[in-house]
């Protein structure tokens, strides 16, 4: 998991399907033609920190359409003999994942694969949760002979890349192997994972009334540093640095990491070879010039694309926004109906006003209390269900989330400024504010009727 707070995706939905299959041929380094198609990479993958170089992953994106073509299509699983993880490699190959006149920087990135480790973290048969590192390549091997390469992929990474039903992201191989550096492999790999029917749900921000915009997604920096592998690492054991801290500052961060992978995955868009980019945007700073604690970033695709003009956001455009307005869902009946069903409905016309008083008297001042069932008790000489109109709006305010949340005070305007007076005009009638000069601040001591609910 990447975040701390709680989220969803409402719906897994691929969102990477270009208008049509199609050859491009790669721009910069490899020369050649590779086909637009959709891979799958478990999230456990796709989540784990940048150890791999920008061929390096290249080759890790080839591997992946070769394991695709092998098993994946033919619905086979993680082969049980170690024979059939071999996959053979020419120097076509090569020139195609880094360009024909580097195949010696490809072959020896090659190489490396086989001595660096991934951290991958599951959960056993026993729901335990396991961590650990695993192997992409486990064996190399150079025939002098024939030129081509022997590759044997692990074991331990073949249960991230098939049989993969849930936690997974898919993205296009094409798109992937146009990517110029190691960051834009990453964030393009983490764009895939969100650009679907994508929501991120935190009731804190939904019991203020808004909730995040689909595609819109929150990171904690600290996440996003462990995630690009831009914070020290040291041995648990030993504590020797295996790696050093760098773009330590956020402007060091916004420019080298965001603003470049931003404005690559942008040209590739505008050029047809790619189905999404991104926004990013600053979250709230912790204190007057504390340091950036959070990043919202923006994914746009063909299928959802940006309002308005499609372009990197710059200062002095419209304002970025990852809130839209949030209302409880309506419901199905109208006000009179759930009067109707209102548990105190067939209460009785004395059970009824004592109910309402001690209802008042839960958010309103006592003087207020007082003037109020005045008003109402003179409306119930002319109209039987005067207390359980007043009774069902104010439950009705209960309901919301930003009633819930709010302060004493909050919550006591909003039953006389909207539930009393705004309301209780869907029954015909509205209760005006009692005279300021008049009231009273101290609060009645009541019977608590309401504490069953």
């Amino acid at each position: 998991m990447i975040f701390k707070m709680k989220q969803k995706i409402e719906n897994e939905v691929s969102c990477l399907n270009l208008s049509e299959p199609m050859n491009i041929t790669l721009r910069y380094p490899a020369v050649g033609k590779i086909t637009h198609e959709q891979v799958r990479w478990s999230n456990a993958i796709v989540n784990s920190p940048v150890v791999y170089g920008l061929i390096e992953r290249r080759t890790l994106y080839f591997i992946t359409g070769e394991v695709k073509h092998k098993y994946t299509e033919k619905n086979l699983g993680v082969p049980d003999s170690w024979k059939d993880l071999y996959f053979h490699l020419t120097d076509d190959d090569l020139g195609l994942i880094g360009g024909q006149k580097n195949v010696p920087r490809t072959y020896a990135a090659l190489r490396e694969l086989a001595k660096k480790l991934v951290p991958v973290t599951f959960k056993n048969e026993q729901g335990q949760l396991i961590r650990g590192e695993v192997h992409w390549v486990d064996s190399f091997f150079y025939n002098t002979e024939t030129g081509l390469y022997d590759v044997r992929v692990s074991p331990e990474i073949m249960p991230y890349l098939i049989d993969i039903s849930k936690s997974f992201t898919t993205f296009d191989l094409g798109t992937a192997m146009l990517l110029r550096s190691k960051y834009s492999q990453k964030m393009y790999e983490l764009c895939s994972q969100f650009c679907g029917d994508f929501r991120f749900l935190d009731s804190g921000e939904k019991a203020q009334g808004h909730v995040y915009k689909k595609r819109v997604v929150p990171i904690q920096m600290e996440d996003f540093r462990r995630i690009f592998n831009l914070d020290e690492v040291r041995d648990p054991r030993t504590k020797k640095v295996i790696t050093p801290a760098i773009y330590t500052s956020f402007k060091e961060v916004r420019q080298f990491i965001l603003e470049a992978t931003q404005m690559e995955l942008f040209e590739l868009y505008a050029a047809k070879h790619s189905n999404l980019w991104f926004d990013f945007q600053e979250g709230p700073r912790k204190g007057r010039g504390g340091k950036v604690s959070s990043i919202f970033i923006y994914i746009y695709t063909k299928e959802f694309p940006k309002e308005g003009i499609e372009k990197p956001w710059q200062k002095g455009d419209e304002p970025l926004s990852p809130f839209e307005e949030y209302a409880e869902p309506v419901e199905h009946t109208d006000i009179h109906q759930r009067m109707r069903e209102n548990v105190w409905y067939n209460a009785g016309k004395e059970a009824q006003e004592i109910a309402l008083q001690t209802l008042l008297g839960h958010y309103l001042h006592e003087d207020e209390v007082f003037y109020y069932m005045k008003q109402i008790r003179l409306k119930a000489g002319r109209s039987y269900d005067s207390y359980m109109q007043v009774i069902q709006v104010i439950q009705d305010k209960e309901k919301q989330p930003k009633f819930k949340s709010g302060t004493d005070t909050y919550r006591r305007n909003s039953i006389i400024k909207y539930a009393l007076r705004v309301n209780l005009k869907e029954f015909g009638w509205s209760l005006e504010p009692m005279n300021a000069t008049t009231k009273n601040k101290k609060k009645p001591i009541e019977q608590d009727l309401f504490s069953y609910r």
